[in-house]
């Protein structure tokens, strides 16, 4: 449970605290093995069984709870990060018994109905084309470099941008709405290998779990609006945040953030122009702590 902790935070930073108003709402640390693939059952079986345990009042591996159990009426958000929330995707993808993968390694219908939300920072829903190149399937100069960061895992090899490994080939929309923030601080040589905006792992593309090419290039002024994601239904746009894919779960980078098509700001009452600068100093755990 160390290891699942100390994954958002570094140094004196740290995302729990921040997302959870120092403490203030109680919270459950989820850990799984994150060299296994998304649906397997040390994923996503792994994932649904500790979703269930949090919602029944039990602690994690820290002994952290949530304050308030389903039975008695409690509250439950997600919040992923990365292949978390593919993860999800699969898990709430797989919900009822028309999926095509329900209840595959555990009991996903119940994970849907205690949930109430997702919120997928810099979620790999589309894939990556970082872990393309680190599976030898992207231009020879960005393999070459990908080799020196990290091998190419089951992990890593289910989260390329192939359509034949991406989640929404094995599962059907969410049966909970997961809302999307990315990031698009560049991540030297690594970001030089994706498409459009990134966060040096993960493109704008599969970020925000557009339709079409899971490569195609986007920015924050044309990046997919809400009606054009990889499932009829079930995907919307919040923000865009200056962090890189480490910053995003670490909340060490206090930095800009910008609307998106159909995103969550507000500017005079309407909804902002895409790429509008609307904060100059929020970390993505601050913006979470304002949500609720």
């Amino acid at each position: 449970m160390d290891q699942a902790r100390d994954y958002w935070r570094s140094g004196g930073s740290d995302f729990i605290g921040i997302s959870t108003k120092n403490f203030n709402a109680s919270h459950y640390v989820v850990g799984y093995n994150g060299t296994r693939p998304f649906w397997d059952s040390l994923a996503a079986g792994e994932v649904a069984a500790e979703i269930i345990n949090a919602t029944n009042g039990g602690a994690d591996g820290g002994g952290n709870r949530c304050a308030t159990s389903w039975a008695a009426g409690g509250n439950f958000w997600i919040i992923a990060h990365s292949m978390g929330g593919t993860v999800m995707d699969f898990i709430l993808g797989n919900a009822n018994s028309s999926t095509p993968n329900f209840n595959l390694n555990g009991a996903y219908d119940v994970v849907a109905q205690r949930t109430s939300l997702v919120v997928s920072v810099g979620g790999a829903h589309r894939g990556s084309q970082g872990a393309d190149a680190v599976c030898g399937d992207a231009a020879l100069l960005c393999n070459f470099i990908a080799g020196f960061i990290q091998d190419c895992d089951d992990a890593t090899f289910w989260l390329r941008s192939s359509d034949d490994v991406q989640v929404r080939t094995f599962s059907n929309a969410p049966a909970r709405n997961v809302y999307l923030i990315g990031g698009f601080e560049a991540i030297f040589g690594a970001s030089a290998c994706l498409s459009g905006e990134d966060d040096g792992v993960v493109q704008y593309a599969s970020i925000f779990a557009c339709g079409g090419s899971a490569t195609a290039s986007y920015n924050n002024s044309n990046v997919c609006n809400n009606g054009f994601k990889q499932e009829a239904s079930g995907f919307f746009n919040l923000d865009s945040a200056h962090e890189n894919h480490n910053d995003e779960r670490n909340a060490v980078d206090s930095d800009e953030r910008r609307q998106v098509p159909d995103g969550f700001w507000t500017c005079g009452g309407a909804s902002c122009a895409p790429n509008t600068r609307v904060q100059t100093g929020m970390t993505t755990a601050r913006f979470i702590s304002t949500l609720y």
